[in-house]
């Protein structure tokens, strides 16, 4: 029987075959599909920029299916604009945010639990307390620290010598000497910031943690005690009572142009100091007694990972991972100023680096700021720094300002006025 359908030649089987196999070939040699990780930040200064540029170059160069894509926020609207973009389901997949604030986006269901992911990093056993506890909450972990600052004194060395200060001050008495010795006008002995920010709190609590008091208890005397000595430092004429409208830019230009001894700052200073032709050195923070240790407050930013595509996601963690290459890391600190927030690195840095090496000492007792207030710390740091204010420019005594504010805060803590 015949059949109807054509016969086909063996030409044109071979011609089929062809097809098909430069058809695969093609699929073969396409391009691998490209993952973009989005990363919102406000680092504006130039090592810090520097820095990002060749973290995205490195990791590019290692992962060509992933793109890093940075978007710059100012640092008011980070928090702000990460929550809006979550809430439109256009998330970045990582935003760098300012340590104490971590904890409060994360009560916003937003970033993810990197808990088990962080676990396999070989630096996460060798994390500072503090850091690790700014993106902890339970057994949840929610992000990775870039890196840390704290502050410290930095004392300008002829000041101290002409004034008869033979070392730096480590007691809060030595600074109180030290203080009125080099204050000649219009020579300050000490500047810090208490501008009603949160730059007033942060610099207010080394004082405070190192008195063994606590934002949660205001109305307390340890509380008292570490406001009453700023007070006394602004009424005696060693500060200037223009603190409460200096920023933490306007503070190191009082050091840089020889109006001020001495100053609290952190050091991601030390490259401007260094450019002044300032002798300087640097101390510890001063604690009330002889042989204790300094309780400082840690700032620095930490990699958080926002919820949304698995593959986004996957590809975050790794960037993150990539970035926590001890050298890579240290590489990373030091173009920052920053102290590592893993003991090992950061013990590296302040070998290398004397002037590094103060706030190394600090960092194994150093605090996360939510430590003090969780989610609850920027409305409880409000309080504080009204109060600050309100002592400083005398509105209020000490124990006035410092009763009121704790009335604020308990009820944010959950406990009774």
């Amino acid at each position: 029987m015949k059949s109807n359908t054509p016969r086909k030649s063996g030409l044109g089987w071979l011609s089929l075959l062809g097809c098909a196999l430069i058809t695969g070939a093609g699929l073969a040699n396409a391009p691998a599909e490209v993952t973009t990780v989005e990363i919102v930040h406000y680092f504006d200064v130039q090592g810090q920029t520097d820095a990002l540029n060749q973290l995205q170059k490195d990791f590019e160069a290692a992962n060509p299916d992933v793109k890093v894509h940075y978007t710059y926020v100012p640092f008011a609207e980070l928090v702000s604009r990460t929550l809006q973009m979550a809430a439109v389901h256009k998330p970045p997949a990582i935003a760098a945010i300012d340590n104490p604030d971590v904890l409060r986006v994360a009560k916003a269901g937003i970033l993810m639990d990197i808990a088990a992911e962080v676990g396999k990093f070989q630096v996460w056993s060798d994390i500072y307390p503090g850091p690790k506890a700014a993106v902890t909450d339970g057994s949840k972990v929610y992000g990775m620290p870039i890196g840390s600052n704290s502050l410290a004194i930095f004392y300008n060395k002829k000041m101290l010598a002409d004034g008869g200060v033979t070392s730096p001050p480590k007691t809060w008495a030595e600074l109180t000497e030290a203080a009125a010795k080099t204050t000649k006008a219009p020579v300050y002995g000490i500047a810090f910031s208490a501008v009603n920010t949160e730059e007033a709190t942060w610099q207010w609590e080394p004082f405070l943690w190192s008195n063994g008091g606590s934002l949660g208890d205001l109305d307390s005397e340890n509380a008292r005690a570490a406001l009453q000595l700023w007070v006394d430092w602004v009424k005696k004429g060693v500060a200037s009572r223009d603190v409460v409208n200096w920023n933490q830019g306007d503070v190191p230009n009082q050091f840089i142009t020889g109006r001020a001894a001495m100053m609290e700052i952190g050091p991601w200073m030390l490259g401007a100091v260094k450019k002044s032709g300032v002798d300087f050195g640097i101390t510890t923070i001063p604690v009330p007694k002889e042989g204790e240790k300094p309780v400082v407050p840690l700032g620095g930013e930490v990699w958080c990972v926002l919820k949304g595509d698995s593959k986004v996601e996957q590809a975050a963690i790794k960037f993150i991972q990539f970035t926590q290459d001890p050298e890579r890391l240290r590489k990373i600190c030091d173009t920052f100023n920053y102290i590592s927030s893993i003991r090992s690195v950061a013990q590296q840095q302040g070998q290398a680096n004397a002037e590094l090496q103060p706030f190394v000492e600090q960092m194994d007792t150093a605090r996360a700021r939510s430590q003090d207030g969780g989610a609850q710390y920027p409305a409880i740091s409000l309080a504080a720094r009204t109060a600050i204010q309100k002592a400083l420019t005398g509105q209020a005594s000490v124990e006035a300002a410092l009763k009121e504010a704790a009335a604020k805060i308990k009820p944010l803590l959950g406990t009774k006025k």
